[in-house]
């Protein structure tokens, strides 16, 4: 079967056809630039882009996988969570082409989507595994037993891990989108030089963390920028990564996966592969391309509706 998937749950609008062997034949992925200016994603703005750009991704997808609409036997969409006005761009194009082709419409989770993105690129992988989900808005542990069944065991209360590195980019004056120019800076500083606190609750929680870097900033300017982006996106890694060496530990699991724009950070990966490494966990990353919100992973979760 050939699934033709579509991702409009922020400011990426992608379009994708894979097929039930997990083959991704076609991806076209259009970013919008013009949130620089506003320092984030402005949802009205997003939507009316995603308007104008789901039928040029559409087109230039089928054409690189050599394919017609009609060779599509299912759509697949993101359908929540996500900006509202952005999903329902996705989810209105995606019913207008179930109904015109007489296929079936599949609704996806994003979150999920992210959690099993790392199958995408490593064909052997299976369930069960925990997932790591570090993105602009979203950061959870959840444990994948299997494709249809997950089940979140952390999550954030306040503010996302990508978020708070845009959010003390920002204050750096570093462009948005700034958590990977905050990544780069990290690898070149002193991580020991700043102690970041660590929230003591029973969930993710980043907010006073982003208030702590913000308030280094202030009163240090630019001296020692990138020993405070070391202990910070070092800092962060380990207490994401902690989190879900506890799951996969409590679960007996061996295998952790991580998903989200964030998964493409090299201090994670970094800290990730040597808590794993040291616990005799396997780790899968997904290859960077499918960090990003996309529609390929969208297609994968939708395979296994």
């Amino acid at each position: 079967m050939k699934f033709l998937a579509i991702e409009t749950s922020c400011d990426d609008t992608s379009v994708a056809i894979v097929d039930s062997s997990r083959n991704v034949l076609g991806m076209k992925t259009l970013s919008q630039s013009e949130h620089a200016r506003f320092g984030g994603v402005m949802p009205e703005v997003a939507s009316r882009h995603h308007e104008n750009s789901i039928l040029e991704a559409s087109l230039a997808t089928l054409e690189m996988a050599n394919l017609s609409v009609n060779n599509v036997d299912a759509v697949c969409v993101a359908s929540n969570p996500g900006l509202i006005g952005s999903l329902l761009v996705g989810i209105s194009f995606a019913h207008g082409i179930s109904l015109a082709l007489n296929v079936p419409l599949i609704e996806v989770n994003h979150i999920e989507s992210h959690a099993i993105s790392a199958v995408i690129n490593n064909e052997n992988l299976d369930p069960p595994f925990v997932s790591l989900v570090v993105s602009g808005g979203h950061t959870s542990v959840i444990d994948v037993e299997n494709f249809t069944k997950y089940k979140t065991y952390f999550h954030t209360i306040d503010d996302a891990v990508g978020e708070v590195l845009d959010k003390v980019a920002r204050e750096m004056g570093i462009p948005y989108p700034g958590g990977a120019t905050l990544d780069s800076m990290a690898l070149q500083g002193d991580r020991n030089f700043f102690k970041m606190p660590r929230p003591k609750i029973s969930n993710f929680s980043f907010s006073g963390i982003k208030t702590w870097a913000i308030e280094i900033v202030k009163r240090l300017g630019q001296n020692h920028i990138n020993d405070l982006a070391s202990s910070l996106v070092f800092g962060i890694s380990e207490y994401v990564s902690d989190y879900a060496l506890k799951i996969a530990k409590e679960l007996g699991r061996k295998q952790i996966c991580t998903g989200g724009g964030v998964a493409a950070s090299k201090v994670l990966r970094k800290v990730l592969s040597k808590k794993c490494a040291e616990n005799d966990i396997n780790l899968f990353f997904p290859d960077t391309r499918y960090c990003q919100d996309n529609a390929a992973m969208i297609g994968i979760r939708g395979m296994f509706f």
